[in-house]
């Protein structure tokens, strides 16, 4: 089976896991593998300051508690992401407003947001979809319209570009995952970035049990949400070789549409001008509802794929969170009837992706 991910470990990072194993960094938010990473991390995207933690949905949990909103505020948000963005916003005591995707960019329609804007509406979280960056410059109106606080999920974004700057540091603050399947991992783990002091301060204090001094006297409440050693360690050793990660990610969504962009059935996103897609994943749109058999036919030859994300408009576990005025998000769902990713790990071959482009081809005869 071609999977749809694998991740490749070099000599190199298991080498620098190693050293900080005999450092003794296994636990706790100490040692030179975090402070190196994030100081690393944050000169990497072009910020002042980032901060580890335990996870991406971690990082956007903190992120929107950072923020200090008054509780049952309402918070924007694409509505094709993964489950973690919303559930930040819920966890947080606020209400979730999932906008439509743009059926042409896969990624929030940036010409719905402001009809869901109200009194009650103080943030909007930017799903950089795919790895394919959202031109955040396109609502600066609205942010000084309204004083909206821009959060941005660049869970799958890590080195993306638009207008010569990096996603990560286009709005006020942002959130990376370091799972495994992401552009660079550290296994598990995440990391928020900001220019504000206060955010960066108060995400210090919401990962780490709100530690302050004297030790022991916690003034907020808090969680546990720390990195270990050992993850920044394998994080900051991918870091190192990031520009070759994305180079060969740019190649292998060059190889797939090469061989793809001539089939009628088959849709590639979108891009922005001056833009630096990552393609964290190779995604497609198949027409004519013939999705789940294309799926099945892979599976039957061995090759592996996953759907695009279920709507949060329409997800059980928000049921009767979202006000009803919202409306249906309709190329969300189109997005998720039509949407699959392709096998698309750092290290897949050539034949591979011609193995899996033939079949494809094959199956549209």
């Amino acid at each position: 089976m071609i999977p749809v991910f694998r991740p490749l470990i070099t000599k190199q990072n298991i080498k620098s896991v190693l050293s900080t194993l005999q450092r003794g960094e296994i636990s706790g938010n100490f040692g030179l593998a975090i402070k190196q990473f994030e100081t690393n991390f944050a000169k990497y995207i072009g910020c002042k300051y980032a901060s580890t933690t335990s996870s991406g949905t971690t990082a956007l949990q903190v992120a929107v508690s950072s923020l200090k909103l008054k509780k049952g505020s309402e918070i924007l948000l694409s509505s094709s992401t993964n489950i973690a963005t919303a559930l930040a916003i819920v966890h947080n005591g606020h209400i979730p407003i999932p906008i439509d995707s743009n059926l042409n960019s896969w990624n929030i329609d940036l010409d719905k947001i402001e009809d869901q804007i109200n009194k009650k509406t103080k943030a909007i979280i930017i799903v950089h979809f795919l790895g394919n960056p959202v031109n955040v410059d396109k609502i600066k109106y609205l942010k000084k319209k309204y004083n909206l606080i821009v959060i941005e999920d660049a869970a799958e974004a890590h080195g993306a570009k638009i207008n010569n700057k990096m996603v990560g540091n286009l709005g006020d603050i942002s959130c990376f995952s370091f799972y495994a399947n992401k552009v660079l991992t550290s296994g598990e783990g995440g990391m928020v970035c900001t220019n504000n002091k206060k955010y960066y301060e108060r995400v210090n204090l919401l990962k780490n049990l709100g530690f302050s001094k004297p030790r022991f006297v916690h003034k907020i409440l808090a969680y546990n949400f720390r990195m270990s050693g050992m993850q920044a360690a394998l994080g900051l050793s991918q870091l190192n070789e990031i520009e070759k990660i994305i180079k060969k990610k740019i190649q292998i969504h060059k190889e797939y549409k090469k061989n793809l962009q001539n089939l009628n059935s088959i849709i590639f996103a979108e891009e922005e001008k001056n833009s630096r897609n990552v393609y964290w994943q190779v995604g497609i749109r198949i027409k004519n509802r013939s999705k789940n058999k294309l799926v099945n036919f892979l599976r039957k030859n061995n090759v592996d794929s996953r759907d695009f994300f279920y709507s949060i408009r329409n997800q059980p576990c928000l049921k009767g969170l979202i006000p009803k005025r919202v409306p249906k998000t309709l190329n969300s769902d189109i997005l998720w009837n039509e949407g699959i990713y392709l096998p698309s790990s750092h290290d897949i071959k050539k034949s591979e992706i011609k193995k899996i482009c033939n079949l494809i081809k094959k199956f549209f005869g």
